[in-house]
């Protein structure tokens, strides 16, 4: 890993003592989007970004069933995970496990949703930004759905920049008084920490409900009565 990025990974060693130290449930954060880069004439732009609220003290017990769901049908017995692999796989009776086990707990999920991305954010960063916004500000402050969040966790990227892009936006919306100043933002792999498959599934399930007409569009029905939608913020 080059220096730049190590700065910014957090390791499994240095998550779980973050995790001692909190208070509150952990948000961990996937993406999903189709960028106007990459869109064909007519065809529809949107982002997405997911948060699982997760308390401490059920991480062991989710880690452990969604590792059991994921090694199943494997020759390799890995424990890997990715939701886009499992449908081009065909997995969907693993996928549709996964999502039954997420919505057999209590973690809230939140989403933040950009209906169609403006023309000219090619990349979809600004659309990230105001997601991203949107999606602390409603989670910082405790209601009735959930107990204020104090430490997210994010899916890194896998470019050195885009990692310290993350960071920075992060900073400048505290420097700002957008967020509080104890809010953290962390950034790892799934392979550091597999509860960031929480996140993938639900924001892979939603995006099916915008891109597709098969069987696989109603997999959101698992989960739909415990996600939450927030505004997307502009900055």
């Amino acid at each position: 890993m080059a220096d730049g990025l190590a700065e910014l990974h957090v390791g499994v060693g240095k998550l779980r003592q973050k995790y001692a130290r909190i208070k509150g449930p952990v948000a961990f954060l996937d993406e999903s989007y189709q960028a106007p880069k990459d869109s064909s004439q007519g065809q529809q732009t949107f982002y997405v970004l997911t948060a699982v609220l997760v308390e401490v003290s059920s991480m062991v017990e989710l880690r452990d069933g969604l590792k059991q769901i994921a090694s199943r049908n494997r020759s390799d017995g890995r424990t890997y995970w990715h939701t886009t692999e499992a449908l081009r796989e065909e997995r969907l009776d693993d996928i549709k496990d996964m999502l039954g086990f997420l919505s057999d707990g209590e973690e809230a999920c939140v989403v933040t949703h950009q209906v169609s991305v403006d023309s000219d954010d090619k990349d979809a960063e600004i659309a990230r930004l105001r997601c991203y916004y949107g999606l602390v500000k409603a989670l910082c402050t405790a209601c009735d759905d959930w107990d204020a969040v104090r430490l997210f966790v994010l899916e890194e990227r896998n470019e050195d920049h885009l990692m310290h892009t993350d960071d920075a936006n992060h900073r400048a919306l505290v420097k700002g008084g957008h967020v509080p100043r104890h809010v953290e933002l962390v950034q790892t792999t799934p392979g550091c920490e597999p509860l960031l498959w929480l996140p993938d599934l639900v924001c892979s399930a939603y995006r099916r409900t915008l891109t597709h007409t098969d069987v696989t569009s109603s997999f959101f029905d698992i989960v739909r009565e415990q996600v939450y939608f927030v505004p997307v913020s502009k900055v």
